[in-house]
């Protein structure tokens, strides 16, 4: 087991920081996203800056060091201040999972041009996310249609003119 700063000392860019936690909001993320954890961050460790983690929260506590503005959605932190946060205010448990082989300057600096887009994206509500979750479950047409070839091959015909229509005009 490591130490925080053990931890700090051997990350590099691309490894990722998995958070786990027992509340409510943290139980009901795991049960949507149907995933073991409820916050996964990505390292940016970049030349001789301290260790950057890299993304997306609903608080607005820490520094964005990208913007040098605190905002909720997508953001780069300084990693020890992120951990400790997660661990000490919001009671996480912490992992560290370290990628082989190392990200190469080249995919650094791919990585600094996604930031520099994405970076400030605001996060979406809590609405949005479950409407996004309950349109994933319903079925569609095709879905209700799939096992019937006649009615399917129209379904599938009429769908692919549409899309042609729209792509004409």
């Amino acid at each position: 087991m490591l130490t925080l700063d053990q931890a700090l000392n051997e990350t590099r860019t691309g490894d990722l920081w998995l958070f786990r936690g027992r509340s409510g909001p943290d139980r009901a993320i795991q049960t949507l996203t149907n995933a073991p954890v409820n916050h996964v961050g990505m390292t940016v460790a970049i030349d001789d800056l301290p260790p950057l983690i890299w993304h997306a929260e609903l608080g607005d506590k820490l520094v964005d060091l990208w913007t040098g503005t605190p905002h909720r959605g997508v953001q780069l932190n300084d990693l020890r201040q992120a951990v400790l946060q997660w661990a000490d205010r919001y009671h996480q448990r912490c992992w560290l999972r370290q990628l082989t082989p190392y990200a190469t300057r080249e995919q650094e600096n791919k990585l600094l041009r996604v930031i520099a887009r994405m970076d400030g994206t605001a996060f979406p509500t809590t609405a949005r996310l479950t409407g996004r979750w309950i349109r994933g479950r319903i079925p569609t047409i095709n879905d209700w249609v799939r096992g019937i070839p006649l009615v399917d091959n129209k379904v599938r015909g009429q769908t692919r003119r549409r899309r042609a229509d729209r792509a004409m005009s």
